[in-house]
């Protein structure tokens, strides 16, 4: 019985110890990667041509299909899903059989360091790729004590089954210098399947109750509606639900009801649930009297209280420098409301705090106190003539340009501290 009690007081003492050497190990006071992901229109465009290139939507339900992937379109990918969701910066190398992914994630305030590097090594095999390590720091994890530790975080990310759904159609990595491809099975229901991944039964329950609200809204008479005739009840309810709620979610969920509304999207095609719910009538929503802007106003939105402001950005200027080339033009209109759409966006999401700040603001503001004047801005422009008259992207016309329309936006009452 002594022996037992020495041994629990032992553990006790030694416990403590232990727990704090593995910290030490593990965190450290300098990140391994420094890199920040920046999305450039071209990215944004190569990123949509592979898309286009491999749409599985095109394919037979059970039909065996490829895509290949180059390390450097990767790396971006993984690094800005870093910067936007981890306050972290990531990379990926890979190499012949194998794979590894290399991550710096800034920790709270802490006595044991600042950063938390990490790497994950993964081998190829003949199906899917396996765990070789993980190294955390100083520590370094088999595959075998790696994986279910990875198991773990990951099902506080995604439900087991929507992840296994995804696992299920892919048959075989494959690792080559600088480039993967994977070889997958396409199942027609996989989308539907994947859905609930995106959105919590809490994220459902807050879209439904703006999308009610929104059907009640769209009934009046008028056919053409100002955006502030929408956001000023909606954001007056979602006050109202953040008193006991989380206003950061329910500025989300608001952001994507009205901008899929905008843009005449069935909702359905992200909750399968609102088939069932009350369908607003479409409108024409409208911005300093355009419909366009509130489309790219909104948008703009709904990209950064989901992404961030910088895929927002670059998707943005992306639209205006696509159009040049041979659609509606170069706008510096759509521009400013891009932009001022997603500093709209980040801040409603930025923290709690600011999340009940803008609710105040957009539940009594009207056009002129959330969108700038953009009359007297240039728009329609072919690529020559934004070429000529701006220098490009580059130029410093369009930089004086921009900077214009940032000080407008500055100036809204939305924005001022």
């Amino acid at each position: 019985m002594k022996w037992l009690k020495k041994c629990l007081l032992l553990s006790a003492l030694l416990l403590p110890i232990l727990l704090g050497l593995i910290l030490w190990l593990a965190i450290d006071n300098t990140p391994k990667l420094q890199i920040q992901a920046e999305l450039t229109p071209e990215q944004i465009a190569r990123g949509k041509l592979i898309f286009r290139q491999n749409d599985p939507r095109r394919l037979k339900s059970g039909a065996i299909a490829r895509v290949s992937v180059d390390q450097q379109e990767l790396d971006l990918a993984i690094n800005y899903l870093a910067n936007q969701y981890a306050n972290g910066v990531a990379g990926l190398r890979i190499d012949k059989g194998r794979a590894q992914i290399q991550a710096s994630l800034r920790l709270p305030s802490n006595p044991f360091g600042q950063y938390l590097n990490l790497t994950l090594a993964l081998t190829q095999t003949a199906n899917l790729p396996e765990v070789d390590y993980l190294s955390v720091g100083k520590l370094r994890l088999p595959g075998m004590l790696a994986k279910p530790l990875l198991r773990l975080a990951l099902n506080t990310l995604q439900p087991a089954a929507d992840r296994q759904a995804m696992v299920d159609i892919v048959k075989h990595v494959l690792f080559q210098p600088q480039r993967m491809t994977v070889t997958y099975r396409w199942r027609a229901d996989l989308p539907s399947k994947l859905r609930g991944a995106l959105l919590t039964p809490d994220d459902q329950q807050r879209i439904e109750a703006y999308q009610r609200r929104l059907a009640e809204l769209s009934r009046a008479d008028n056919k053409s509606v100002s955006l502030a005739d929408f956001t000023k009840p909606l954001f007056e309810l979602a006050r109202q639900r953040s008193a006991n709620g989380q206003p950061t979610m329910e500025n989300r969920a608001l952001i994507l009801v009205l901008t899929l509304y905008v843009n005449q999207q069935r909702l359905m095609k992200v909750v399968p649930e609102s088939q069932f719910w009350p369908r607003p009538v479409w409108r024409r929503v409208t911005l300093n009297g355009r419909d366009d802007l509130t489309k790219h106003y909104l948008v703009s939105a709904m990209l950064a209280a989901y992404s961030g402001t910088p895929l927002a950005d670059a998707v943005g200027l992306f639209k205006e420098i696509e159009d040049s080339r041979g659609g509606s033009g170069f706008s510096f209109n759509d521009i400013a409301a891009d932009r001022a759409g997603t500093r709209m966006g980040e801040q409603a999401v930025a923290n709690p705090a600011q999340a009940l700040k803008i609710q105040g603001l957009l539940a009594s503001a009207n056009e002129n106190q959330m969108m700038p004047a953009t009359a007297d801005l240039p728009e329609s422009l072919t690529e020559a003539e934004f070429i000529s008259r701006f220098g490009g992207t580059d130029g410093a016309a369009y930089k004086q340009m921009m900077q214009d329309i940032e000080q407008r936006i500055a100036a809204l009452p939305l924005n001022r501290d």
